[in-house]
């Protein structure tokens, strides 16, 4: 069943958590300060610490940017140009955690999270004013988030790849969420359209 699917996956999941911490190390400044030549760059985002040695050559700024910044801690740099879900798309770079980090935090916030990058999100959900989007629109954009966040996302990629639909528990947890769970793609309810 999708339940037992679902626990399945979350047990899964946890337990790569639980192997990927004890690969993870702790990371000190010296040691980031030594990873600065070309073939060995490392870089330190949101107190996570990247092995971008081979990534540096497919970069789209180029490899010198990289090459320029390698060594240091770049959060400011790199949220000044990039969305939090290249971190996402690139955790498999990631070799530790920089001392002295907070934990828990990191660039992927809390679940709904507003995101404090340049043009990651609507401009008004980022302080400036707007004639048309106000504090509801706000609520109703981290709560969706929250949820997709939470509960969606953990299991999406793997129900998707095994021809899963979302159990009863969750699309009754969708709808006193207040949204309604569709699945829209290939059928016959296309050809209508076309």
């Amino acid at each position: 069943s999708n339940s037992a699917f679902r626990a399945g996956t979350l047990i899964t999941l946890s337990s790569g958590a639980a192997a990927l911490c004890a690969v993870m190390q702790i990371v000190s400044q010296d040691e980031l300060a030594r990873h600065q030549s070309p073939g060995d760059l490392w870089m330190a985002v949101d107190g996570d610490v990247y092995d971008v040695s081979k990534f540096a050559r497919l970069h789209p700024g180029g490899s010198q940017i990289i090459e320029q910044y390698a060594g240091r801690d770049v959060t400011t740099v790199f949220f000044e140009l990039h969305r939090k879900d290249v971190l996402v798309k690139y955790a498999k770079l990631r070799v530790g955690r920089l001392e002295g980090a907070k934990d828990g935090g990191g660039a992927l916030g809390e679940p709904g999270a507003i995101s404090a990058v340049p043009f990651a999100e609507i401009p008004a959900f980022q302080g400036q004013h707007s004639p048309y989007y106000g504090e509801s629109h706000r609520r109703l954009l981290q709560a969706v988030r929250a949820f997709v966040q939470t509960e969606l996302e953990p299991i999406a990629e793997s129900a998707d790849l095994a021809g899963e639909y979302l159990d009863l528990e969750l699309r009754q947890k969708l709808g006193r969420s207040g949204m309604m769970a569709i699945r829209l793609g290939p059928g016959p309810w296309l050809k209508a359209l076309g």
